[in-house]
């Protein structure tokens, strides 16, 4: 098929048939359905997205948000108590995870590696999104058993906040009046849609789309930016703070 074809099968545009080949766009279940059909391809290609997306390597309540990022041109998250996933290093990803799970077979803990590694390529695409990232300085101050996983995983957001699209910054921990102390939260943009808010627990995660909600997290994400470190501040405190861990 050429694209052509493919796009008038899978009722797409050709532009989003090109993209998807070229790698410059994330999928939709939807779009993957839609394909697989158009492509008698009896559900393999189905079969290997879901396979990205499964059980054993992504919580099942996250999938929704896992599916939007994928698509998302702008990702605005603030972080209270662990580094967000998307700029985790691997060796963080693995501590947090076995701890959080202390009774899950390595074979299952390393699915969750797999899983929260492959939602990172989306930095690494020719187009990826905007990635705005807060952190409280009591996320990268935290310590492990291993002494070398937070001055690994501060140096990972050294590298990444060079990046033209990567924006990260610390807001000090004597920071007063906090608007941030109820939780973390991410807000994610796509082109055909809304933004939304995602929050999330100990043991469950929301999806919040009702406009009202989404404008409180919008505010809140602005008036915690305005109380972060200027973007070199913030690498000045990390260093600082990687030294100290060391």
């Amino acid at each position: 098929m050429t694209q052509q074809d493919l796009a008038k099968a899978a009722v797409l545009a050709q532009s989003t048939i090109s993209d998807l080949e070229a790698g410059k766009k994330g999928t939709r279940r939807g779009q993957i359905e839609r394909i697989d059909k158009s492509l008698i391809a009896n559900g393999v290609l189905l079969n290997a997205w879901d396979g990205s997306f499964s059980p054993s390597g992504m919580i099942s309540y996250f999938r929704e948000a896992a599916e939007d990022e994928q698509v998302a041109i702008e990702i605005r998250e603030y972080a209270l108590g662990l580094v967000p996933g998307l700029v985790q290093v691997e060796q963080y990803v693995r501590t947090i995870s076995e701890l959080a799970s202390p009774y899950t077979p390595p074979e299952q803990i390393d699915q969750i590696v797999k899983a929260r590694l492959f939602r990172q390529q989306i930095l690494d695409r020719e187009h990826p999104p905007v990635l705005i990232v807060l952190l409280d300085e009591s996320v990268i101050r935290r310590r492990f058993s291993d002494p070398e996983v937070m001055p690994a995983q501060i140096s990972h957001l050294l590298k990444l906040s060079h990046r033209p699209r990567i924006t990260i910054q610390v807001i000090p921990e004597d920071t007063e009046d906090h608007v941030g102390l109820n939780g973390s939260f991410r807000l994610s943009t796509a082109p055909d849609s809304s933004p939304f808010a995602y929050v999330e627990g100990q043991k469950t995660g929301m999806t919040l789309r009702e406009p009202e909600i989404v404008e409180s997290y919008e505010r809140t994400f602005a008036d915690l930016r305005s109380l972060a470190l200027p973007v070199p501040a913030s690498r000045s405190r990390m260093e600082e703070i990687r030294g100290n861990l060391s």
